[in-house]
């Protein structure tokens, strides 16, 4: 029992009354009801000398699997009577009898309160880090070394009291090495605090009113969606199938559904859509992936998708899709039917998945269609499609400038052009960028795209989905459709006519881009930033030249809000402050 707990806690308090010597060895110890962390080689050695009434200190070091850098030396006073049999000639402990309380909290074995010594540590953590599912890892960390405190988003950062045991707080200290994905901290202060009494538990706190001034905050950019939330929605069982709007803690909208900081879902697009029970149990579960994910939703309760344009196109769409034998199916008409009435949609307005199908039918037929995405709306047509090219180029006045095309796959992507190592890293990233690349010719591949996409160039610009709702285009199957239904390569341009910025709202696309679209791909989460795609060169290299260094033509979504990093200088000067800005028609800043 005393192993385990060593293997479990870390330390031991004790008092030894006329032992000389102890050693205490335990390999690959699993403590009960502990994680796979808690596989443990522990070691304690103790040299007694004085009075054995005295108490002794004595070191334990602990190594844990699963975790880095967690070996460490740990001093431990002792306050508990341990009385026994020992072999000197192997130095093994052959029977212990331990008196003292122990108190379980958390999976974990502690010593009880009143015999430990505790302090309270206050961090104020600045960078990236609201939006990330910094909180809900703070709050895991902490929980499992069974501190009590709290964390919560303010102005000047992330707050986080812990307090507790000095060893488990020296653990936690570590928490740097072990940030989500998505966080970039760009500072860190610790300093000490007197402890709470009769704190019992660890907490989130929410953002408190008035505290929405800030700027040592950075909002994450938005990121693609992860493995886990397309496999939810390429799940028939799941209650997220084919949900264009799924994101957790590890993905999804930030930047472009936050109005203000501190990050929170009241001041962003989301607060406007309550969360329904089962959305609301996962914000608040601790093991779940959404845990405190701002944007949780689901078809019962987060936005909508609709397809709006003339009625006499969606009925020739709906045709050629009954022709092949579909259905439109809508699981959630009342809700669609709810909305539909609250925006005053006209009544031939198609909602839910069923508005993917058609809109991938009337591509197919050449249409064009305004596709509200991410950070704005994008002008959609058929990329192998040469006439809707043209008909495109002539309504945006867009002759020679190169259109960007997206592709569902790498592997799609390697059929139109040559992906080398570097851009297939660039497109396969969160970021999700536009990927300039060299365009595969008609005599390199039977799937070249026609030449009016890049007339002027040997390149193409590529992206893969960076949304649920693109993931849609190329997975037909997961809107109730068929995977042969989806077309290999979209154009996705910018959704505004020449010389004025992107459209980010229903009404002004429908006004400004009524001459460019025949139809509307819509939906009803605001954007509130405006984000064009980022447009890079990858770092490729041959064996006759040395490799280029990435370049960025654009930097926008993905990458955005997020600072360059600039080296380190030894000293900084008044000069090396500079504020610049432009340009004519889009705004760019940059402050060092």
């Amino acid at each position: 029992g005393l192993v385990q707990h060593l293997a479990e806690s870390a330390f031991l308090q004790l008092e030894f009354r006329h032992v000389p010597f102890l050693d205490i060895s335990a390999r690959k110890i699993r403590g009960q009801r502990t994680n796979s962390r808690a596989a443990a080689a522990v070691r304690a050695n103790l040299d007694m000398e004085g009075s054995p009434e005295e108490s002794a200190i004595f070191i334990a070091s602990v190594e844990m699997k699963g975790r880095k850098n967690l070996s460490r030396q740990l001093p431990v006073r002792t306050s508990y009577g341990i009385a026994g049999a020992f072999s000197r000639k192997n130095a093994v402990l052959s029977r212990l009898l331990v008196r003292g309380a122990f108190l379980r909290r958390r999976r974990r074995l502690y010593c009880a309160p009143e015999d430990c010594m505790r302090a309270r540590h206050i961090y104020t953590v600045t960078g990236q880090v609201q939006g990330v599912g910094f909180r809900p890892f703070i709050y895991r960390e902490a929980s499992q070394l069974g501190l009590t405190g709290s964390v919560g988003n303010t102005s000047e950062g992330v707050r986080i009291e812990v307090q507790g045991e000095e060893a488990a707080l020296e653990n936690f200290a570590s928490f740097p090495e072990r940030v989500p994905p998505l966080a970039r901290i760009a500072s860190l202060e610790r300093r000490e605090a007197g402890v709470v009494e009769n704190e019992s538990e660890f907490r989130i706190h929410e953002s408190l009113d008035g505290e929405h001034r800030g700027h040592s905050v950075l909002v994450s950019p938005d990121v693609a969606p992860c493995d886990a939330c397309l496999a939810d929605m390429a799940d028939p069982g799941n209650r997220r199938f084919g949900y264009a709007f799924t994101n957790c803690t590890n993905c999804g909208p930030r930047y472009t559904i936050t109005r203000s900081i501190p990050y929170d879902r009241p001041v962003t697009s989301m607060a406007c859509f309550p969360m329904c029970a089962p959305c609301a149990e996962e914000y608040h579960d601790p093991a779940d992936r959404r845990f405190h994910a701002q944007p949780n939703a689901c078809p019962d309760c987060g936005p909508v998708l609709w397809l709006d344009g003339d009625p006499a196109r969606l009925r020739e769409a709906e045709s050629a899709l009954f022709a092949r034998g579909a259905a439109l199916d809508d699981a959630h008409e009342a809700l669609h039917a709810e909305r539909k009435k609250r925006y005053g949609l006209p009544e031939h307005v198609v909602m839910g998945n069923a508005a993917v199908l058609l809109l991938l039918t009337a591509l197919r037929q050449g249409r064009i269609a305004a596709v509200r995405g991410l950070g704005g709306f994008h002008l959609v047509c058929d990329a192998r499609n040469a006439d809707a090219v043209a008909e495109l180029r002539r309504r945006k006045a867009r002759p020679h400038k190169a259109l960007a095309v997206m592709t569902a796959d790498l592997d799609a992507a390697g059929r139109v052009a040559v992906i080398g190592e570097g851009a297939a890293k660039l497109l396969c990233s969160p970021r999700r960028p536009i990927v300039i690349c060299p365009r595969k010719t008609a005599d390199e591949s039977r799937d070249a795209l026609p030449d009016l996409l890049a007339p002027d160039t040997a390149s193409i610009g590529l992206m893969l989905p960076s949304t649920p709702l693109h993931h849609l285009l190329f997975h037909p199957e997961w809107a109730g459709g068929r995977r042969e239904d989806a077309l290999p390569a979209l154009v996705m341009t910018s959704g505004n006519p020449h010389g004025a910025p992107l459209c980010l709202g229903n009404r002004e696309a429908k006004a400004r881009l009524s001459s460019m679209a025949d139809l509307f791909l819509c939906h009803d989460r605001d954007i509130l930033v405006r984000v064009d795609d980022s447009v890079m060169f990858s770092a490729e290299s041959a064996p006759d030249r040395p490799a280029a260094p990435k370049l960025m033509v654009r930097r926008a979504r993905g990458f955005v809000p997020e600072p360059v990093r600039l080296p380190e200088r030894p000293f900084v000067e008044a000069g090396d402050s500079v504020f610049a800005a432009g340009a004519e028609l889009k705004h760019t800043f940059c402050l060092t």
